[in-house]
Order: C-alpha cells, then structure tokens, then sequence
C-alpha cells in the first residue's frame, strides 16, 4: 500500500517565497516592535545598558516565535480584532462604551 496517501506534496521553493522577509531571525515587523520598544525605555532611562537588558530577551522570544510560525505577528493581530475590546462587556449589553449602537 502507497504511504503517500492523502497527503499534500510541498515544494521547497514554494515554501521560501511564501515566507515572510526575514532579519536576524525574526521579521521586520517584530523588528520594528523591538525598535519601539527599545526606544521608549532608552528615552525613559537614558541608559543604553538598560535598552539592551529590554532588547535582547525580547529579540529571543521574537525568534522562537518566529522559528515555529514566520507570520505570528500578523497572526496575533488578526486575533486582535476579533477579541472584545473591553472587559466588562456583560454590564453594558455586550457593547462597548465608545460603540455608535
């Protein structure tokens, strides 16, 4: 019996141009979140030290992310507008307070 039965062929080129464009691991949108980020604590601080402390982990998390899924960023922002926007929705039938209706 033929074991390929069922399931779908890749190709690897298909696979790399699928891909979104990648920098150090991680792509450019988690880059530029890094960027951000890095920035607001650098101006708050004014401590190059204390942007690297920030920096670095957050680079690491962005890469195992990126290592098993390329597009969780963009994933993760799909996920966000479907998610309700305010918590205590129940208390005003289900809207939020700044909805037209």
């Amino acid at each position: 019996m033929n074991n390929s039965v069922g399931r779908i062929e890749t190709d690897p080129l298909f696979m790399a141009l699928t891909r979104p464009t990648m920098l150090i691991g991680v792509t450019f949108l988690w880059i530029g979140l890094e960027g951000m980020i890095s920035m607001m604590v650098f101006i708050n601080t004014s401590s190059f030290k204390s942007m690297f402390i920030v920096i670095i982990p957050m680079h690491l998390v962005g890469y195992l992310a990126c290592s098993n899924e390329p597009r969780f960023v963009e994933l993760f922002i799909i996920w966000g507008k479907f998610f309700p926007k305010c918590v205590n929705r129940g208390f005003h039938g289900n809207t939020s307070s700044y909805d037209p209706y």
